[in-house]
């Protein structure tokens, strides 16, 4: 709630509020790994005046998911653990993985 609050003020008179949770996902076969597999997850949103919603954590009552007309917070766990960036990225990998290391 205090990092909210700090985020709030910082953004005050502001008019772009647009944000992101981004998620970046490393597979490697070892340390030395010539050919790392990246791949990244990114929710877009819109940062609000007020917090919204009671579910999730940190930020989630503020960023605002126009595509789902809700905040994060707004979302339940099921929605939000399949649309999310985290989620986003672990099904880049996963096409990474059968692709490019012929997995799965």
């Amino acid at each position: 709630a205090a990092n909210n609050a700090l985020l709030l003020q910082r953004l005050d008179g502001q008019a772009d509020r647009r944000a992101a949770f981004v998620c970046t996902l490393v597979a490697l076969r070892h340390a030395g790994d010539p050919e790392p597999l990246l791949a990244t997850g990114r929710w877009a949103g819109e940062i609000l005046h007020a917090p919204r919603g009671a579910g999730g954590f940190g930020y989630d009552p503020l960023v605002f998911l126009p595509a789902q007309q809700a905040t994060v917070a707004e979302l339940d766990a099921a929605t939000k653990n399949r649309l999310s960036h985290r989620a986003q990225a672990a099904a880049r990998l996963r096409e990474r993985l059968r692709e490019d290391w012929l997995l799965g």
